[in-house]
């Protein structure tokens, strides 16, 4: 009864647009799902029923495609096993590192004053208007010079930027955290990294996780780190890269495919379970009045 008195007191032109408002988004998510489906459905099939037709559905699911995939993926002699524990440790070592130290420069640069302060943000802004693809060059001679070229242990201080889009979200979810908070530790007799470790930091782990999560993602299908910087630490990303150049003689394409979706599972799993977590808007805050 309430929705009908709700589309009753619309007018006519309200209830058109969201009706078209309401279409929109349904093409929008056929759009974004159907290429998923695309790939779960060609992954099932042989050669011959994708040669055929990469559109019709397979006539009988041949699940042995993604077992020929897990044997099949390697990059010389790392096997899948070796390809997924480097993609693993590389993703969650970046995003830790990356996030951390974001979290820390935001905080530094939103809450204390010191020369230089109002310029950085402004650079941080133009490094993110400006694209920097041309940089491989100049970062790959520095990693050579530097011996931090197939070098787990060093390797990850390219990823200690600080000064990315992390830091912007955070720059300002921190400028929205009053300081009165602070205040009342101080008096206390609580120091500037109390303050941060167990004050201001809590109030904002729903972005900071947030923001690890779509890292992850993101780290998780890097695969130039693999192909420029850490060749002898191939990950799932490069073997699929190399992968999707032998495929079309060799393994044939729903291996290829059946490949693509163990690389995507575990994604797809933590996107579904973190979503709401993703998607939700967060207000920092707490004081009244």
């Amino acid at each position: 009864m309430k929705v009908r008195n709700k589309m009753k007191s619309r007018s006519v032109g309200e209830t058109i647009f969201l009706i078209l408002f309401f279409v929109f988004f349904v093409v929008m998510a056929i759009s974004l799902l159907y290429p998923l489906f695309w790939v779960v459905s060609n992954s099932l099939k042989t050669p011959f029923e994708y040669r055929e037709s990469s559109f019709n559905l397979p006539e009988t699911p041949l699940f042995e495609n993604y077992l020929s995939a897990v044997r099949d993926i390697s990059v010389g002699k790392a096997s899948f096993a070796i390809l997924a524990f480097n993609t693993v440790w590389m993703a969650v070592v970046s995003t830790v590192v990356n996030i951390g130290s974001s979290t820390l420069a935001a905080y530094a640069v939103s809450k204390y004053r010191f020369p230089g302060k109002p310029a950085i943000y402004s650079i941080v802004i133009m490094i993110q208007v400006l694209p920097t693809f041309g940089s491989n060059t100049a970062m790959l001679k520095f990693l050579y010079d530097a011996n931090m070229i197939n070098n787990p242990y060093l390797i990850w201080l390219t990823w200690a930027g600080g000064f990315d889009f992390a830091f912007i979200v955070l720059y300002g979810y921190f400028k929205s955290v009053s300081w009165n908070y602070a205040e009342a530790a101080m008096i206390d007799g609580a120091g500037h990294f109390k303050i941060m470790y167990k004050i201001m930091l809590p109030q904002a782990i729903p972005a900071i996780a947030s923001l690890m999560i779509l890292n992850l993602i993101g780290a998780w299908n890097n695969y130039t780190t693999s192909m420029l910087y850490m060749k002898a630490y191939p990950n799932l990303a490069y073997a699929i890269y190399l992968l999707d150049q032998e495929s079309m003689f060799e393994i044939g394409r729903p291996v290829f495919f059946a490949a693509i979706v163990i690389s995507i599972l575990p994604l797809l799993i933590i996107f579904v379970a973190c979503q709401k977590m993703i998607m939700t808007n967060v207000t920092a805050g707490g004081l009244k009045g």
